[in-house]
């Protein structure tokens, strides 16, 4: 049907968003290193600043949803996109007053405007796949992943050649783009409504209780490594900033795989047989980073399993989720899973960052270690959800 070809072309679209909203949030990691030398903070302090923004990030979510809801899901990704675009040019005010406040609170409007993204667009999909919901919000995933992979080492170039401000300018012009090229693209929102989800409403489904406290434990271990992994692979063993910011981009490359194979395994495995997989995998990769005796074997290992089954989680979480919660309701549901994975979860960054200053590094990824194994116990305890066209 003309319809579903359409919405294909712009589940692409959707894609590229997804992947500039995921790439503002990916330049720090690599440039870690020279913004703490710029601003002469402790891992503790640039902890939490980025737990500052990241519970923004989360908490914003909570509005996104509903907000989807009431005035149209593309209108607000459209908003969402050109505003945390615009926020990135406040980072040029940090070459003329070169104070972590003025970083922080560039960082804080981009998580801001950015935390509308993925409860609307994952409402979305969710609505248009009803029957392949797991390999339509893979497919979203791949895009995005499949973009991000080289903002990382990108980053670092940039940062390194004309200073570590402008690698964000490079990302947020596009950002603004794109807003417009849906603008064009998507027309006028066909499904609004007055009725929003209710987050305590959301909060009574029996299904969602289990998932949610499984989504906080994600969070506890992917906030802490997405921040501190680049430096830790490049202090603590030793493969120097440049190559550690490489090793992050094949593990992205990895996750296009994963979000991919996840949503294919979850439609026909089950999601909850992927997602105990996929934590499964994660504990592997992170033992075999601290523990394999030959380090740079360890560090493969890490790279490229973790970024595999992380990934892979995500489309068999985010179907599940929506097959757990009614449809009206859905927007507001996905708000308060972003926020507990990355609202939450990110104040794993500044507890890693004070465990990384006073015992280093090492410890903090043993703790973020335990993190994920507390999370793979979560995962047998959750609902096995098929969507109902499995089940007859």
């Amino acid at each position: 049907m003309g319809l579903k070809q359409n919405f294909d072309t712009r589940l692409a679209l959707l894609g590229v968003a997804h992947s500039l909203n995921h790439s503002l949030f990916l330049i720090t990691p690599p440039l870690l290193g020279l913004i703490m030398n710029n601003f002469g903070v402790s891992k503790a302090e640039i902890g939490l600043v980025m737990t500052i923004a990241s519970l923004i990030y989360g908490v914003g979510a909570i509005i996104g949803g509903p907000l989807g809801d009431r005035i149209g899901e593309t209108r607000t990704i459209m908003i969402c996109l050109a505003f945390s675009g615009l926020s990135t040019l406040v980072m040029l005010v940090v070459t003329v007053f070169g104070t972590i406040y003025v970083y922080a609170v560039a960082l804080i409007l981009m998580a801001a405007w950015a935390s509308l993204y993925h409860p609307v667009a994952n409402s979305l999909i969710s609505k248009a796949f009803k029957n392949r919901v797991s390999v339509a919000m893979g497919m979203h995933g791949v895009v995005g992943t499949a973009g991000i992979v080289l903002t990382p080492t990108i980053s670092w170039l940039i940062g390194a050649a004309f200073g570590w401000p402008w690698a964000f300018i490079c990302f947020g012009v596009p950002s603004m783009i794109v807003a417009l090229l849906i603008a064009r693209f998507y027309g006028e929102d066909k499904h609004t409504s007055e009725n929003r989800g209710s987050i305590s409403e959301a909060l009574k489904i029996p299904d969602l209780r289990s998932l949610l406290v499984f989504n906080v434990a994600i969070g506890f271990f992917m906030k802490g490594i997405d921040l501190f992994s680049p430096i830790y692979l490049g202090n603590n063993k030793g493969i120097g900033s440049m190559w550690a910011s490489i090793a992050l981009s094949l593990m992205l490359t990895a996750g296009v795989f994963g979000q991919l194979l996840g949503g294919i395994a979850a439609d026909k495995y089950g999601s909850k047989r992927v997602l105990i997989a996929a934590m499964t995998g994660i504990c592997i990769s992170l033992v075999s980073l601290l523990f394999f005796p030959i380090p740079l074997v360890g560090i493969a290992i890490f790279v490229l399993v973790y970024g595999l089954f992380f990934n892979a989680h995500q489309p068999a979480l985010t179907a599940i989720t929506g097959l757990c919660s009614p449809e009206e309701q859905r927007g507001a549901v996905f708000g308060i899973f972003f926020f507990t994975s990355f609202g939450l979860g990110s104040f794993s960054q500044v507890i890693s960052g004070y465990i990384g200053d006073l015992y280093g590094l090492d410890w903090t990824f043993y703790l973020l270690t335990f993190f994920a194994a507390v999370a793979l116990l979560l995962s047998l305890r959750i609902p096995d959800k098929r969507p109902i066209s499995e089940q007859s």
